[in-house]
Protein backbone atom coordinates (compact mmCIF):
# COMPACT_ATOMS: atom_id res chain seq x y z
CA UNK A 1 0.00 0.00 0.00
CA UNK A 2 1.28 3.56 -0.88
CA UNK A 3 2.34 5.45 2.03
CA UNK A 4 0.38 8.27 2.72
CA UNK A 5 1.36 11.66 4.71
CA UNK A 6 -0.62 14.08 6.31
CA UNK A 7 -1.43 17.36 4.04
CA UNK A 8 -0.59 20.79 4.43
CA UNK A 9 -2.00 23.21 5.56
CA UNK A 10 -1.29 25.11 1.65
CA UNK A 11 -4.89 25.44 0.72
CA UNK A 12 -3.86 25.44 -3.13
CA UNK A 13 -1.27 23.11 -2.99
CA UNK A 14 -3.80 20.35 -0.78
CA UNK A 15 -6.27 21.25 -3.64
CA UNK A 16 -4.00 20.18 -6.59
CA UNK A 17 -3.00 16.92 -4.66
CA UNK A 18 -6.42 15.89 -3.77
CA UNK A 19 -7.20 16.18 -7.31
CA UNK A 20 -4.13 14.47 -8.35
CA UNK A 21 -4.36 11.23 -6.00
CA UNK A 22 -8.31 11.23 -7.56
CA UNK A 23 -6.92 10.69 -10.88
CA UNK A 24 -4.56 7.87 -9.96
CA UNK A 25 -7.35 5.98 -7.88
CA UNK A 26 -9.78 6.11 -10.75
CA UNK A 27 -7.63 4.94 -12.60
CA UNK A 28 -6.03 2.37 -10.45
CA UNK A 29 -2.03 4.08 -11.38
CA UNK A 30 0.68 2.95 -9.00
CA UNK A 31 3.60 5.34 -7.98
CA UNK A 32 6.01 2.50 -9.70
CA UNK A 33 3.69 3.37 -13.79
CA UNK A 34 5.34 7.00 -12.81
CA UNK A 35 8.69 5.82 -11.36
CA UNK A 36 8.86 3.43 -14.85
CA UNK A 37 8.58 6.55 -16.66
CA UNK A 38 11.53 8.92 -15.58
CA UNK A 39 9.81 10.43 -12.48
CA UNK A 40 11.47 10.25 -9.01
CA UNK A 41 9.68 7.82 -6.52
CA UNK A 42 10.40 10.91 -3.39
CA UNK A 43 8.85 13.36 -5.72
CA UNK A 44 5.99 11.64 -6.84
CA UNK A 45 5.03 10.38 -2.87
CA UNK A 46 5.50 14.10 -2.34
CA UNK A 47 3.18 15.42 -5.13
CA UNK A 48 0.75 13.23 -3.91
CA UNK A 49 0.86 14.37 -0.41
CA UNK A 50 0.37 17.42 -1.02
CA UNK A 51 3.96 18.40 0.60
CA UNK A 52 5.28 19.70 -2.55
CA UNK A 53 4.30 20.61 -5.89
CA UNK A 54 5.52 18.59 -8.64
CA UNK A 55 7.53 19.56 -11.55
CA UNK A 56 6.95 19.62 -14.88
CA UNK A 57 8.59 16.57 -15.57
CA UNK A 58 7.50 14.91 -12.44
CA UNK A 59 3.44 15.61 -13.53
CA UNK A 60 3.90 15.15 -16.85
CA UNK A 61 5.46 11.16 -16.20
CA UNK A 62 2.18 11.16 -13.52
CA UNK A 63 -0.08 12.05 -15.79
CA UNK A 64 1.44 10.01 -19.19
CA UNK A 65 1.13 6.86 -16.50
CA UNK A 66 -2.23 7.24 -14.97
CA UNK A 67 -4.02 9.06 -17.97
CA UNK A 68 -4.45 8.30 -21.59
CA UNK A 69 -6.13 11.62 -22.78
CA UNK A 70 -3.24 12.64 -25.17
CA UNK A 71 -1.37 15.81 -25.36
CA UNK A 72 -5.32 17.55 -24.35
CA UNK A 73 -5.03 16.34 -20.88
CA UNK A 74 -1.46 16.78 -20.41
CA UNK A 75 -1.30 20.62 -20.99
CA UNK A 76 -5.10 21.01 -18.61
CA UNK A 77 -2.87 19.60 -15.85
CA UNK A 78 0.35 21.73 -16.68
CA UNK A 79 -1.95 24.86 -17.10
CA UNK A 80 -3.32 23.89 -13.69
CA UNK A 81 -0.25 23.28 -12.31
CA UNK A 82 1.07 26.65 -13.06
CA UNK A 83 -1.66 28.28 -11.53
CA UNK A 84 -1.67 26.63 -8.72
CA UNK A 85 1.88 27.65 -8.54
CA UNK A 86 1.03 31.46 -9.02
CA UNK A 87 -1.62 30.72 -5.80
CA UNK A 88 1.08 29.93 -3.56
CA UNK A 89 3.26 32.14 -4.49
CA UNK A 90 0.68 35.12 -4.27
CA UNK A 91 -0.55 34.11 -0.90
CA UNK A 92 3.30 34.08 0.28
CA UNK A 93 3.83 37.81 -0.79
CA UNK A 94 0.24 39.13 0.91
CA UNK A 95 1.99 37.40 3.66
CA UNK A 96 5.31 39.68 3.72
CA UNK A 97 7.55 36.26 3.12
CA UNK A 98 9.73 37.18 0.14
CA UNK A 99 9.08 34.23 -2.82
CA UNK A 100 10.16 34.99 -6.20
CA UNK A 101 8.77 34.33 -9.26
CA UNK A 102 10.41 32.28 -11.70
CA UNK A 103 12.09 34.67 -14.81
CA UNK A 104 12.34 33.80 -18.02
CA UNK A 105 15.76 33.15 -17.93
CA UNK A 106 15.33 30.42 -15.22
CA UNK A 107 12.54 28.98 -17.94
CA UNK A 108 14.47 29.31 -20.38
CA UNK A 109 17.79 27.60 -18.37
CA UNK A 110 15.42 24.77 -17.48
CA UNK A 111 13.60 24.26 -20.99
CA UNK A 112 17.27 23.66 -22.02
CA UNK A 113 18.19 21.26 -19.52
CA UNK A 114 15.27 19.44 -20.25
CA UNK A 115 15.07 19.38 -23.75
CA UNK A 116 18.80 17.50 -23.67
CA UNK A 117 17.30 15.20 -20.98
CA UNK A 118 14.96 14.37 -23.74
CA UNK A 119 17.12 14.04 -26.69
CA UNK A 120 19.17 11.61 -24.32
CA UNK A 121 16.70 9.52 -24.54
CA UNK A 122 15.16 10.69 -20.97
CA UNK A 123 16.05 8.81 -18.25
CA UNK A 124 15.35 8.50 -14.98
CA UNK A 125 16.69 10.50 -12.87
CA UNK A 126 17.60 7.94 -10.00
CA UNK A 127 18.54 5.93 -12.85
CA UNK A 128 20.99 8.96 -13.65
CA UNK A 129 22.08 9.75 -10.12
CA UNK A 130 23.81 6.37 -9.99
CA UNK A 131 26.45 7.90 -12.69
CA UNK A 132 27.07 11.08 -11.26
CA UNK A 133 27.44 12.68 -7.50
CA UNK A 134 23.99 13.94 -6.88
CA UNK A 135 20.96 12.04 -5.83
CA UNK A 136 17.72 11.78 -7.84
CA UNK A 137 15.95 14.42 -5.71
CA UNK A 138 18.11 16.75 -6.85
CA UNK A 139 18.38 16.41 -10.70
CA UNK A 140 14.21 16.49 -10.14
CA UNK A 141 14.69 19.35 -8.93
CA UNK A 142 16.80 21.00 -11.21
CA UNK A 143 14.52 19.46 -14.57
CA UNK A 144 11.69 21.17 -12.54
CA UNK A 145 13.35 24.25 -12.26
CA UNK A 146 12.92 24.69 -8.48
CA UNK A 147 16.60 25.41 -8.02
CA UNK A 148 19.62 26.56 -10.42
CA UNK A 149 22.53 24.16 -9.93
CA UNK A 150 26.33 25.60 -9.62
CA UNK A 151 28.57 25.40 -12.72
CA UNK A 152 30.13 22.50 -10.56
CA UNK A 153 26.91 20.33 -10.10
CA UNK A 154 26.02 21.19 -13.53
CA UNK A 155 29.00 19.66 -14.75
CA UNK A 156 28.21 16.39 -12.44
CA UNK A 157 25.32 16.08 -14.38
CA UNK A 158 26.74 16.48 -17.70
CA UNK A 159 29.16 13.65 -16.58
CA UNK A 160 26.32 11.20 -15.50
CA UNK A 161 24.24 11.91 -18.71
CA UNK A 162 27.09 11.35 -20.98
CA UNK A 163 27.74 7.84 -19.18
CA UNK A 164 23.94 6.82 -20.32
CA UNK A 165 24.46 8.27 -23.45
CA UNK A 166 25.13 7.00 -27.05
CA UNK A 167 27.66 8.03 -29.19
CA UNK A 168 26.30 10.29 -30.87
CA UNK A 169 24.47 11.66 -27.70
CA UNK A 170 27.51 11.93 -26.39
CA UNK A 171 28.95 14.49 -28.66
CA UNK A 172 25.36 16.20 -28.03
CA UNK A 173 25.65 16.43 -24.50
CA UNK A 174 29.74 17.56 -24.70
CA UNK A 175 27.93 20.51 -26.90
CA UNK A 176 25.54 21.76 -24.66
CA UNK A 177 27.92 22.07 -21.87
CA UNK A 178 29.84 24.88 -22.66
CA UNK A 179 26.37 26.55 -23.58
CA UNK A 180 24.21 26.17 -20.90
CA UNK A 181 26.46 26.25 -18.23
CA UNK A 182 28.74 29.44 -19.73
CA UNK A 183 25.62 31.10 -20.92
CA UNK A 184 21.95 30.35 -20.11
CA UNK A 185 22.99 29.22 -16.32
CA UNK A 186 24.82 32.65 -15.49
CA UNK A 187 21.93 34.54 -17.35
CA UNK A 188 19.57 32.67 -14.74
CA UNK A 189 21.27 33.02 -12.05
CA UNK A 190 21.74 36.66 -11.97
CA UNK A 191 17.85 36.71 -13.28
CA UNK A 192 17.04 35.04 -9.99
CA UNK A 193 19.71 37.20 -7.63
CA UNK A 194 17.71 40.52 -9.07
CA UNK A 195 13.94 39.07 -9.04
CA UNK A 196 14.65 38.00 -5.15
CA UNK A 197 16.42 41.46 -4.37
CA UNK A 198 13.10 43.24 -5.41
CA UNK A 199 10.80 40.69 -3.85
CA UNK A 200 12.43 41.40 -0.30
CA UNK A 201 11.99 45.09 -1.03
CA UNK A 202 8.08 44.36 -2.20
CA UNK A 203 7.60 42.07 1.03
CA UNK A 204 8.94 44.88 3.53
CA UNK A 205 6.03 47.27 1.80
CA UNK A 206 3.63 44.19 3.05
CA UNK A 207 1.47 43.41 5.82
CA UNK A 208 3.33 41.01 7.83
CA UNK A 209 6.39 41.87 6.31
CA UNK A 210 7.84 44.51 8.53
CA UNK A 211 11.37 43.79 10.22
CA UNK A 212 12.22 43.27 13.52
CA UNK A 213 14.23 45.71 14.90
CA UNK A 214 17.92 45.40 14.42
CA UNK A 215 18.86 45.65 17.92
CA UNK A 216 16.29 42.88 18.96
CA UNK A 217 17.33 40.66 16.33
CA UNK A 218 19.58 39.23 13.70
CA UNK A 219 18.68 38.22 10.45
CA UNK A 220 22.16 35.52 9.90
CA UNK A 221 21.11 34.07 13.23
CA UNK A 222 23.44 35.95 15.62
CA UNK A 223 22.65 37.37 18.83
CA UNK A 224 19.69 37.84 20.56
CA UNK A 225 16.55 36.74 19.24
CA UNK A 226 13.49 38.85 19.64
CA UNK A 227 10.78 37.87 22.63
CA UNK A 228 13.60 35.24 24.58
CA UNK A 229 14.66 36.48 27.46
CA UNK A 230 18.12 35.29 29.76
CA UNK A 231 16.63 32.70 32.16
CA UNK A 232 13.78 31.58 29.61
CA UNK A 233 13.36 27.68 29.93
CA UNK A 234 12.57 25.40 27.52
CA UNK A 235 11.07 21.71 27.82
CA UNK A 236 12.44 20.27 24.35
CA UNK A 237 14.90 20.98 21.69
CA UNK A 238 12.25 21.26 19.38
CA UNK A 239 10.63 24.24 21.42
CA UNK A 240 14.40 25.79 21.07
CA UNK A 241 14.48 25.20 16.97
CA UNK A 242 11.21 26.69 16.95
CA UNK A 243 12.04 29.56 19.23
CA UNK A 244 15.41 30.35 17.10
CA UNK A 245 17.53 29.79 19.92
CA UNK A 246 19.25 26.88 18.83
CA UNK A 247 18.43 25.70 15.30
CA UNK A 248 20.16 22.24 15.75
CA UNK A 249 17.99 19.37 16.73
CA UNK A 250 20.89 17.19 17.57
CA UNK A 251 24.24 18.54 17.26
CA UNK A 252 25.40 20.71 20.00
CA UNK A 253 26.97 23.46 18.44
CA UNK A 254 24.71 25.39 15.26
CA UNK A 255 26.85 27.72 13.13
CA UNK A 256 29.28 27.75 10.13
CA UNK A 257 32.82 27.90 9.67
CA UNK A 258 32.18 30.54 6.94
CA UNK A 259 30.48 32.66 9.95
CA UNK A 260 30.61 31.62 13.11
CA UNK A 261 28.64 29.71 15.98
CA UNK A 262 24.93 31.08 16.32
CA UNK A 263 24.53 29.05 19.82
CA UNK A 264 25.91 26.27 21.65
CA UNK A 265 24.10 23.76 24.10
CA UNK A 266 25.92 23.06 27.73
CA UNK A 267 24.89 19.89 29.28
CA UNK A 268 25.24 19.23 32.88
CA UNK A 269 25.72 15.68 32.56
CA UNK A 270 28.84 16.05 30.47
CA UNK A 271 32.18 15.68 32.03
CA UNK A 272 34.09 17.23 29.00
CA UNK A 273 32.86 20.65 30.14
CA UNK A 274 33.52 22.96 32.54
CA UNK A 275 30.60 25.23 34.00
CA UNK A 276 31.56 28.20 36.56
CA UNK A 277 28.99 30.56 35.70
CA UNK A 278 29.73 33.60 33.54
CA UNK A 279 32.95 30.92 32.28
CA UNK A 280 32.35 27.66 30.61
CA UNK A 281 35.57 25.88 29.44
CA UNK A 282 33.03 24.07 26.45
CA UNK A 283 34.69 20.76 24.70
CA UNK A 284 34.23 20.78 21.39
CA UNK A 285 32.32 18.04 19.10
CA UNK A 286 32.86 14.70 17.26
CA UNK A 287 35.02 12.16 17.48
CA UNK A 288 32.48 9.82 19.49
CA UNK A 289 31.86 6.25 18.94
CA UNK A 290 27.49 5.93 17.50
CA UNK A 291 27.06 2.99 19.35
CA UNK A 292 29.00 3.52 23.17
CA UNK A 293 28.55 7.31 22.91
CA UNK A 294 32.52 7.57 24.36
CA UNK A 295 35.24 9.17 22.64
CA UNK A 296 37.20 6.73 20.24
CA UNK A 297 38.85 8.98 18.05
CA UNK A 298 40.58 12.84 18.68
CA UNK A 299 38.54 15.43 17.64
CA UNK A 300 38.90 17.81 14.46
CA UNK A 301 38.88 21.61 13.98
CA UNK A 302 35.80 21.27 11.77
CA UNK A 303 32.01 21.94 11.36
CA UNK A 304 31.06 22.99 14.85
CA UNK A 305 34.79 23.30 16.30
CA UNK A 306 35.80 25.20 13.37
CA UNK A 307 32.44 27.92 13.70
CA UNK A 308 33.59 28.50 17.11
CA UNK A 309 36.80 28.83 16.24
CA UNK A 310 35.49 31.60 13.70
CA UNK A 311 33.70 33.04 16.47
CA UNK A 312 36.67 33.95 18.45
CA UNK A 313 38.55 35.34 15.71
CA UNK A 314 35.53 37.46 15.06
CA UNK A 315 34.44 38.33 18.51
CA UNK A 316 30.53 37.64 18.01
CA UNK A 317 28.34 36.95 20.43
CA UNK A 318 27.20 32.87 21.08
CA UNK A 319 23.57 32.04 22.83
CA UNK A 320 24.51 29.72 25.68
CA UNK A 321 21.84 27.50 26.61
CA UNK A 322 22.56 24.79 29.51
CA UNK A 323 20.88 21.76 29.61
CA UNK A 324 19.13 21.01 33.12
CA UNK A 325 18.79 17.45 34.70
CA UNK A 326 15.53 17.89 36.17
CA UNK A 327 14.86 13.69 36.83
CA UNK A 328 16.14 10.56 35.23
CA UNK A 329 13.50 10.53 32.20
CA UNK A 330 13.21 14.36 31.79
CA UNK A 331 15.10 17.09 30.29
CA UNK A 332 14.67 21.18 30.75
CA UNK A 333 16.66 23.77 28.87
CA UNK A 334 17.64 26.89 30.08
CA UNK A 335 19.01 29.86 28.01
CA UNK A 336 22.06 31.30 29.59
CA UNK A 337 22.20 34.65 27.27
CA UNK A 338 25.37 35.73 25.34
CA UNK A 339 28.66 34.54 25.73
CA UNK A 340 32.13 35.75 23.85
CA UNK A 341 34.84 32.82 22.50
CA UNK A 342 37.82 34.34 24.28
CA UNK A 343 39.95 31.46 23.71
CA UNK A 344 40.23 27.82 22.18
CA UNK A 345 42.99 25.24 22.44
CA UNK A 346 43.67 21.46 21.84
CA UNK A 347 44.47 19.28 24.34
CA UNK A 348 44.93 15.55 25.18
CA UNK A 349 42.35 13.87 27.83
CA UNK A 350 42.91 11.39 30.10
CA UNK A 351 41.13 8.91 27.49
CA UNK A 352 44.23 9.11 25.25
CA UNK A 353 42.25 11.66 22.40
CA UNK A 354 42.73 15.26 21.40
CA UNK A 355 39.87 17.00 22.27
CA UNK A 356 38.87 21.20 21.21
CA UNK A 357 38.30 23.38 23.69
CA UNK A 358 36.77 26.68 23.82
CA UNK A 359 36.61 29.19 26.55
CA UNK A 360 33.47 31.24 26.71
CA UNK A 361 32.94 34.40 29.08
CA UNK A 362 29.54 35.89 29.13
CA UNK A 363 28.86 39.27 28.11
CA UNK A 364 28.01 42.00 30.32
CA UNK A 365 24.49 42.86 31.17
CA UNK A 366 24.47 46.03 29.06
CA UNK A 367 25.26 43.98 26.18
CA UNK A 368 23.05 41.30 26.21
CA UNK A 369 20.46 43.47 24.78
CA UNK A 370 16.92 42.20 25.18
CA UNK A 371 17.71 38.76 26.94
CA UNK A 372 19.12 40.84 30.03
CA UNK A 373 16.06 42.96 31.19
CA UNK A 374 14.14 40.83 33.74
CA UNK A 375 13.50 37.27 34.42
CA UNK A 376 10.65 36.04 32.52
CA UNK A 377 8.08 33.03 33.31
CA UNK A 378 9.22 29.95 32.48
CA UNK A 379 8.43 28.78 28.69
CA UNK A 380 7.45 25.08 29.74
CA UNK A 381 5.00 22.90 30.42
CA UNK A 382 3.71 23.00 34.38
CA UNK A 383 3.74 18.96 34.67
CA UNK A 384 7.95 19.81 33.44
CA UNK A 385 8.82 22.15 35.80
CA UNK A 386 9.93 20.58 39.72
CA UNK A 387 10.25 22.32 43.00
CA UNK A 388 13.65 20.68 43.19
CA UNK A 389 15.15 22.64 40.90
CA UNK A 390 17.76 25.34 41.68
CA UNK A 391 18.97 27.98 39.31
CA UNK A 392 23.07 27.88 38.57
CA UNK A 393 24.78 30.20 40.65
CA UNK A 394 27.24 32.37 39.27
CA UNK A 395 30.98 32.58 40.15
CA UNK A 396 33.64 35.48 39.97
CA UNK A 397 36.19 35.19 37.98
CA UNK A 398 39.86 36.59 38.87
CA UNK A 399 41.55 38.26 35.68
CA UNK A 400 45.42 37.89 35.46
CA UNK A 401 47.22 40.81 35.78
CA UNK A 402 49.97 40.96 33.20
CA UNK A 403 53.35 41.97 34.42
CA UNK A 404 53.63 45.64 32.62
CA UNK A 405 57.52 45.53 33.18
CA UNK A 406 58.11 42.06 31.36
CA UNK A 407 56.82 43.18 28.45
CA UNK A 408 58.16 46.22 28.23
CA UNK A 409 61.85 44.98 29.09
CA UNK A 410 61.06 41.91 25.90
CA UNK A 411 59.83 44.52 23.96
CA UNK A 412 63.40 46.80 24.91
CA UNK A 413 65.47 44.02 23.97
CA UNK A 414 64.52 44.39 20.31
CA UNK A 415 63.91 48.14 20.18
CA UNK A 416 60.10 46.75 19.02
CA UNK A 417 61.12 44.82 16.06
CA UNK A 418 58.83 41.88 15.64
CA UNK A 419 60.97 38.98 15.96
CA UNK A 420 59.27 37.25 12.79
CA UNK A 421 59.44 39.51 10.11
CA UNK A 422 61.77 42.15 11.52
CA UNK A 423 59.38 45.42 10.90
CA UNK A 424 59.65 48.57 13.26
CA UNK A 425 56.42 50.43 13.69
CA UNK A 426 57.11 54.02 14.20
CA UNK A 427 54.45 55.47 16.17
CA UNK A 428 54.27 59.36 17.55
CA UNK A 429 56.18 58.71 20.25
CA UNK A 430 58.66 56.14 19.15
CA UNK A 431 58.32 52.15 18.46
CA UNK A 432 55.51 50.14 18.94
CA UNK A 433 55.38 46.66 19.07
CA UNK A 434 53.13 44.35 21.27
CA UNK A 435 54.15 41.30 23.80
CA UNK A 436 52.69 38.27 23.16
CA UNK A 437 52.46 35.11 25.34
CA UNK A 438 53.55 31.94 24.03
CA UNK A 439 51.68 29.59 26.85
CA UNK A 440 48.11 31.44 27.81
CA UNK A 441 48.50 33.28 31.38
CA UNK A 442 45.76 31.70 33.27
CA UNK A 443 43.70 28.70 34.21
CA UNK A 444 43.83 25.93 32.80
CA UNK A 445 47.03 26.95 30.36
CA UNK A 446 48.84 28.60 33.59
CA UNK A 447 51.66 29.69 31.64
CA UNK A 448 54.41 32.22 33.26
CA UNK A 449 55.19 35.92 33.22
CA UNK A 450 58.42 35.60 32.92
CA UNK A 451 61.10 36.48 29.74
CA UNK A 452 61.33 32.51 28.01
CA UNK A 453 56.71 32.83 27.81
CA UNK A 454 57.33 36.04 25.87
CA UNK A 455 57.95 37.28 22.26
CA UNK A 456 57.81 40.95 20.66
CA UNK A 457 55.30 40.79 17.53
CA UNK A 458 53.94 43.08 15.21
CA UNK A 459 49.91 43.21 15.40
CA UNK A 460 49.86 41.58 12.32
CA UNK A 461 52.04 38.28 13.60
CA UNK A 462 50.60 38.53 17.31
CA UNK A 463 47.25 38.16 15.96
CA UNK A 464 48.77 34.93 13.32
CA UNK A 465 50.68 33.74 16.43
CA UNK A 466 47.21 33.92 18.68
CA UNK A 467 45.14 31.66 16.55
CA UNK A 468 47.95 29.14 16.39
CA UNK A 469 48.49 30.58 12.47
CA UNK A 470 52.05 30.56 12.80
CA UNK A 471 54.09 28.11 14.07
CA UNK A 472 57.67 28.68 16.15
CA UNK A 473 59.67 25.31 16.35
CA UNK A 474 61.98 24.16 18.45
CA UNK A 475 64.77 25.23 16.13
CA UNK A 476 62.88 28.61 16.36
CA UNK A 477 61.96 28.27 12.50
CA UNK A 478 58.89 29.97 11.78
CA UNK A 479 56.01 28.44 9.91
CA UNK A 480 52.71 30.11 8.17
CA UNK A 481 50.12 27.01 8.94
CA UNK A 482 47.78 29.41 6.13
CA UNK A 483 50.30 27.47 3.50
CA UNK A 484 52.85 25.46 5.26
CA UNK A 485 55.40 28.22 4.27
CA UNK A 486 58.77 28.77 6.32
CA UNK A 487 59.18 32.59 6.99
CA UNK A 488 62.50 31.90 8.39
CA UNK A 489 64.15 31.92 11.72
CA UNK A 490 63.18 33.78 14.80
CA UNK A 491 65.30 35.98 16.00
CA UNK A 492 66.83 35.92 19.61
CA UNK A 493 69.45 37.88 21.37
CA UNK A 494 71.58 36.37 23.58
CA UNK A 495 69.51 38.10 26.69
CA UNK A 496 66.22 36.79 25.56
CA UNK A 497 66.25 32.71 25.56
CA UNK A 498 62.48 31.32 24.81
CA UNK A 499 61.47 28.06 27.08
CA UNK A 500 61.35 25.44 24.13
CA UNK A 501 58.66 23.54 26.53
CA UNK A 502 56.18 27.14 26.03
CA UNK A 503 56.64 26.66 21.97
CA UNK A 504 56.23 22.70 22.33
CA UNK A 505 52.58 23.70 24.59
CA UNK A 506 52.22 26.02 21.67
CA UNK A 507 52.20 24.31 19.22
CA UNK A 508 49.79 21.22 20.82
CA UNK A 509 46.94 23.88 21.99
CA UNK A 510 46.84 24.44 18.72
CA UNK A 511 46.32 20.86 17.18
CA UNK A 512 50.25 19.81 16.54
CA UNK A 513 50.87 16.23 17.67
CA UNK A 514 53.43 16.50 20.69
Amino acid sequence: MARRLPLSDNGPLTSFARDLRGVKDRTQGTVEMAVLRGASRTAVYAALNGTRLPSVQTLGAMIDAWIDGGETGRQWWLERRRETEESIAEAARLRGIATARRTPEEADFTQQLRDLWQECGSPSTEQAARHCNLSARTLDSYLGGRTLPTAERLGELFDGLSVLCEADEASLVSSARESLVGEALLRARAARKEERSKVRQLAKALPGGQPVPADTTHSNGFGVVAGVLQGQKFDSRQALAQAGVHRQLMAGIAGRQSLGAESVIVSDTYTGNDDYGDVIVYTGEGGLDPETGRLARDQQLTRGNAALATSAATGAPVRVIRRISTGPHSRLYQYAGLFKVEDYWSEQGSHGYRVWRFRLVQLATAEQGESGLSTPAPAVRQEAQHDDYRPRSASSVQRIVRSTATANLVKQMYDYTCQVCGIRIQGRTGGYAEAAHIRPLGSPHDGPDVLGNVLCLCPNHHVLFDQGMLIINDDLTVVARADSTVLGRLRETPDHQLDRQHLARHRVLHGLPE
